[in-house]
């Protein structure tokens, strides 16, 4: 008998997804509070804030197209005066249970582990939706070439319980596994003998709670989590940002400010400061500083809208004025599969 969760996937989508939205603003808290803030109107970073926001939808198809066999999808955006582009992400987030043990006798959390570690886990269940195609779909996803392949992942959180929730509701992303579909695939492609996650076949994703220790089963093999991935995250929605608050500003004054460069930095450095505690502090110094610095570089007093440089592209996908279309192979249930737009 399967144990019930305390807490849904739309709880742990709601709360997750507004929390990498609101970190990767946070810093323009520190430029309103810094030495320039007397140059611009009262709340004129709050205004910017006020144009970003986050929403998510439910992937449908469209309409048959009989001369390729497939199926066209269209992800549109109501226009609007904005002059940057909306970004797309395919998180397709899973609640997980607590579990004691597993029985598989290479698993990290065997009884026989238990000399080394608590073999207390977090086990979530993939490729159980859409009729055992869940996976398949979001594969093709990232395949799609108008698609980054590694805006299409999974979140694991490794939270199972209300209390435990409720006291990580804002920093909740710290706590969670954020695993690109297609990595799940290469690893398990990479085993010997070579496993595919196949159509139909449902399947067991394993983490210990602090997120070091992971395996996959159906067909067993341990899986080897990069646990900095949500830092690479954080830092190109920074720069997304960054990007759009280059444009707010010209839209409004006509002209980038002085020295917004050397401004922007510093106000990130803060906010990494202030964010990140102990040990993570130099680790997100190392993946988000240098990252947002060189994305700064090609940044100069004499910018315009039409040279601002786009942001980093490899966790989101742009949706482009003419929306995003792609198309599937078959006609599948596509109703499991939400993307956030912001």
């Amino acid at each position: 008998m399967s144990k019930k969760k305390e807490i849904n996937e739309k709880t742990f989508e709601l709360n997750i997804t507004n929390e990498l939205l609101n970190l990767s603003k946070s810093f323009l808290w520190y430029l309103d509070y810094s030495s320039i803030s007397h140059l611009f109107p009262r709340n004129y970073w709050q205004e910017f804030l006020k144009q970003n926001v986050l929403f998510a939808e439910g992937l449908t198809q469209e309409e048959e197209s009989s001369s390729t066999g497939g199926y066209d999808v269209s992800i549109n955006i109501k226009s609007s005066r904005k002059t940057y582009d909306n970004r797309l992400l395919f998180l397709q987030y899973k609640a997980g249970v607590n579990n004691m043990r597993c029985n598989h006798e290479d698993s990290h959390f065997n009884v026989s582990q238990k000399h080394l570690r608590d073999t207390n886990h977090v086990l979530f269940t993939f490729n159980d939706a859409a009729k055992g195609k869940q996976h398949g779909i979001l594969r093709n996803l990232a395949n799609t070439p108008s698609i980054q392949a590694e805006s299409v992942l999974y979140v694991f959180p490794r939270i199972t319980t209300k209390a435990d929730f409720n006291d990580k509701v804002g920093n909740l992303i710290e706590h969670s596994s954020f695993v690109p579909v297609l990595e799940l695939d290469r690893q398990a492609r990479s085993q010997s003998p070579s496993i595919i996650i196949n159509d139909g076949v449902v399947h067991k994703y394993r983490t210990s709670y602090d997120g070091s220790l992971s395996e996959v089963n159906f067909f067993f093999f341990l899986f080897d989590y990069k646990n900095t991935t949500y830092f690479e995250i954080i830092s190109e929605l920074i720069c997304v940002q960054i990007e759009r608050l280059a444009h707010f500003i010209i839209n409004t004054e006509g002209v980038l400010m002085t020295n917004f460069k050397s401004w922007v930095l510093n106000a990130v450095d803060d906010f990494i400061s202030d964010y990140f505690k102990e040990k993570k502090i130099e680790t997100a110094r190392i993946l988000i500083g240098p990252r947002v610095k060189n994305y700064l570089y090609d940044f100069d007093d004499r910018i315009t809208l039409e040279s601002i440089p786009k942001a980093p592209q490899k966790y989101s996908t742009v949706i482009t004025k003419d929306g995003l279309q792609f198309k599937t192979e078959e006609q599948v249930d596509m109703s499991s599969i939400n993307y956030q737009i912001f």
